[in-house]
């Protein structure tokens, strides 16, 4: 799909695309930018992260991300 910039420097997000990914009206988009690309995301609210987080495996992803981070700055 091809979208062009406005003079104001918006974009129009096709109607698929907003049908397959949470971008109702009013939605707020945070821009990243990865590897030279452009990549947009739904900025979530407080109130949307709620419960996300929860389990015991949240803590053991945490020690093997660390683990890696270690290994990698050892070289």
């Amino acid at each position: 799909m091809i979208t062009t910039v406005n003079p104001k420097g918006q974009v129009t997000i096709p109607e698929p695309l907003r049908e397959r990914y949470p971008f109702p009206p009013g939605t707020k988009v945070v821009w990243l930018e990865r590897d030279g690309d452009l990549v947009p995301k739904p900025l979530l609210l407080v109130e949307q992260l709620r419960g996300r987080f929860q389990g015991g495996a949240l803590t053991a992803t945490l020690l093997e991300e660390r683990a890696r981070d270690r290994q990698h700055e050892d070289g």
